[in-house]
């Protein structure tokens, strides 16, 4: 249903095998917004550690859970909004990232961090014990894998957008990326929905996405809802965000999605990435050449602390 691509060139039959993937990420960004991403290069063990550690943690009882529990205001040098900690069932609300008030929240329990994961200094809400040692380093590794594999999508993007290979770096290289460890229930007949997470889209440049079952779904262009269906848990299901499709005019879609409750237990694990805050989004020249710009340009600071605000359900720009 979604392009599935390999990253390394090798795997290519064309002498130019970079524009190539280029151009195939391009496609699938006009097409659905969504693809998936392999030869990526990084160990299945980053993988199997991060979800090891992070049902470890899921697995404690709701009151140690609770300890941990996510703050809107961290360690220095951060905004407001920074996720660190856990989130319980039904404690955030994925329609109101979107604007919409008075819809269901979500069952789907967190563990979230952000770039502060990468300084082994930060004070940072972990157990102290040993599983909360291993769930630091195992999240720690996987972040710093994210950044890694985000950093080279974006670049092939710009590579096919004929801009400067370091367009996005240069626009992404402080940004404020955080990185969530979910687990989703099965379907329960004393659960009010099957919603794990209700509609809405990313405010994100891209979005990385792996998971260990079924659930995630798109809406397409019809209206109709898919679903996402990847086996291998070290494939990165990827969409871009609304950053891409302010900086295409809507060229490249930023596609709706959620998560419907399965038959049994789903884990995910999101990587967001973001871009620094005096950033201007703004539509680029080829996209406003037939029809003129649906989006006033706008700096990414203003942009996220308005969606934040909605999040948190906070009044200010």
């Amino acid at each position: 249903m979604i392009p599935v691509i390999s990253l390394d060139p090798a795997h290519s039959e064309r002498t130019d095998a970079e524009r190539e993937i280029a151009d195939r990420i391009s496609d699938a960004c006009r097409e659905t917004g969504f693809f998936v991403v392999r030869g990526h290069g990084i160990p299945p063990e980053v993988f199997d550690d991060a979800y090891a550690a992070s049902l470890r943690f899921f697995r404690l009882p709701a009151d140690t859970k609770r300890e941990f529990a996510m703050r809107t205001s961290t360690a220095s040098g951060d905004s407001d909004y920074s996720p660190y900690g856990y989130s319980a069932l039904l404690s955030e609300n994925a329609y109101a990232y979107t604007g919409k008030r008075g819809m269901p929240a979500d069952y789907v329990e967190k563990f979230s961090v952000g770039r502060l994961i990468l300084r082994d200094d930060e004070d940072l809400p972990f157990p102290d014990d040993a599983s909360g040692v291993e769930l630091r380093a195992a999240l720690k590794r996987y972040f710093a894998a994210c950044e890694t594999v985000a950093g080279r999508i974006a670049e092939l993007l710009a590579l096919a957008l004929d801009l400067p290979r370091d367009f996005f770096a240069t626009r992404t290289n402080t940004s404020n990326d955080s990185l969530r460890s979910h687990l989703y229930p099965g379907a329960d007949a004393e659960f009010l929905n099957d919603q794990g997470m209700g509609q809405h889209t990313d405010g994100t440049l891209i979005t990385l996405l792996t998971q260990d079952g079924p659930g995630l779904q798109l809406q397409d262009r019809s209206g109709r809802w898919l679903d996402i269906e990847v086996a291998e848990r070290d494939s990165f299901i990827v969409n871009i965000g609304d950053l891409m499709a302010r900086w295409s005019n809507d060229e490249y879609v930023s596609t709706p999605h959620r998560v419907r409750l399965a038959e049994r237990r789903r884990q995910s694990v999101v990587f967001f990435k973001l871009a620094n805050d005096d950033t201007v989004i703004e539509c680029f020249p080829k996209f406003a050449a037939d029809r003129p710009p649906k989006y006033e340009p706008i700096r990414y600071e203003d942009f996220s602390l308005q969606k934040m605000n909605l999040l948190f359900g906070r009044d200010g720009a």
